[in-house]
């Protein structure tokens, strides 16, 4: 195909718009305009053992069952995978980590063996327990009444509140919504590694905690592999102006507010009591 491209990108508000103009092979030119997020990459990883830990205390059983219901949504509604499901980028990393602890512990590694062994299955035994609690009949559906029975009376508690009214908010105006909906096509079709795209699957994910013995060694992991890649998956609107369009609607805007839940989620759980 003969091509001639003009490249420029546009920056508007909180997005970044990617215009290219393209001779097809009728000899027509083609406007087409790519829109994205304009933000940094950014890992998306929501930790789970601060939600058990939640649950192990009565007084933060309310709290617990807010942040579930919310963690439940994000599974199965907006389609973040799970680091206790097969298959997934997460589940492998695990395993990967398993073997390297246990190849430690045979070099005679005693202590730092039985501290990451410790954390490993915790990382099980408490994601099991949060996954089985998200999948109960109707408990992602409880959601709004757990809001309306809530009594906020800490800090931590109204923060709380917060993030599960936004969550309802957000499943109410985008009801059939998914996180990956829009995400931009990756060519599976190449050869070199590094020229394979970080998946969002891979950079937006539950996980068991970011501060105990293994988060180390686990953002290590990551960030080895994800540095061998050079683009990342992200979302994505391509529009062509080859006829008419409606006007301008926002599509990304299911994605940008399920973000920034992500990110206030995030926040929350780090900072737990």
């Amino acid at each position: 195909m003969a091509e001639r491209e003009l490249l420029c990108k546009l920056r508007v508000k909180d997005k970044y718009r990617h215009l290219t103009i393209t001779a097809q092979e009728n000899s027509e030119l083609c406007l087409t305009i790519a829109e994205t997020f304009d933000e940094d990459f950014c890992l998306y990883y929501i930790p789970v053992m601060p939600i058990y830990q939640l649950w192990q205390n009565e007084a933060h059983v309310p709290c617990a069952e807010l942040l579930t219901a919310v963690c439940a949504y994000l599974y199965a509604g907006a389609g973040i995978s799970y680091y206790r499901d097969e298959d997934t980028y997460m589940y492998a990393n695990y395993e990967v980590m398993e073997d390297w602890i246990n190849d430690d512990g045979d070099d005679g590694e005693e202590d730092e063996y039985v501290l990451e062994k410790a954390d490993l299955e915790n990382a099980k035994i408490q994601g099991d327990f949060i996954q089985a609690k998200m999948m109960e009949t109707g408990f992602r559906q409880s959601l709004d009444s757990l809001i309306t029975n809530f009594k906020a009376g800490s800090a931590f508690e109204k923060e709380c509140l917060k993030v599960a009214q936004t969550c309802l908010q957000l499943e109410k105006d985008f009801p059939n919504a998914n996180l990956f909906q829009h995400a931009s096509l990756q060519d599976y079709e190449v050869e070199d590694y590094e020229d394979h795209d970080v998946g969002m699957q891979e950079y937006i994910s539950f996980i068991g905690s970011v501060n105990d013995n293994l988060s180390e060694r686990l953002k290590n992991m990551v960030n080895d592999d994800f540095n061998e890649r050079a683009r990342y998956q992200e979302p994505e609107i391509i529009t062509f102006f080859n006829k008419a369009q409606p006007a301008y609607m926002n599509e990304l805007a299911y994605e940008q507010r399920a973000f920034r839940l992500i990110d206030d989620l995030c926040t929350l759980l780090y900072r737990k009591p």
